[in-house]
């Protein structure tokens, strides 16, 4: 597979997110949490995940890692990009998925 950075990048992690935050929404609606609740906890949740991945980094057996996303084309590519700014969108696009 080839590592590939590309504009669509931005595009691609912000479809991921938007699909994170479905799956949010649906498990909290099965536990009957309330809207405005639910909507609070996911959008906490998805900023703090895209702070994680955006601009923390993570240490495992004394090595530090930057947390990534990269998505496989099925054509041989990985589509990644160096820089990524999810935690701009993690509210947004909560709101959107809670029709507001």
């Amino acid at each position: 597979m080839e590592l590939k950075t590309s504009d669509e990048y931005a595009h691609l992690a912000i479809e991921w997110q938007h699909q994170v935050i479905a799956l949010l929404k649906k498990k909290l609606g099965n536990f009957d949490v309330e809207n405005d609740l639910a909507e609070e906890i996911v959008g906490e949740f998805m900023f703090d995940l895209s702070m994680l991945h955006d601009q923390e980094e993570i240490t495992v057996n004394g090595n530090a890692y930057n947390p990534r996303i990269v998505f496989d084309d099925h054509c041989g590519n990985l589509i990644t990009s160096e820089e990524s700014n999810l935690h701009e969108y993690a509210f947004e696009s909560t709101a959107d998925a809670y029709g507001e």
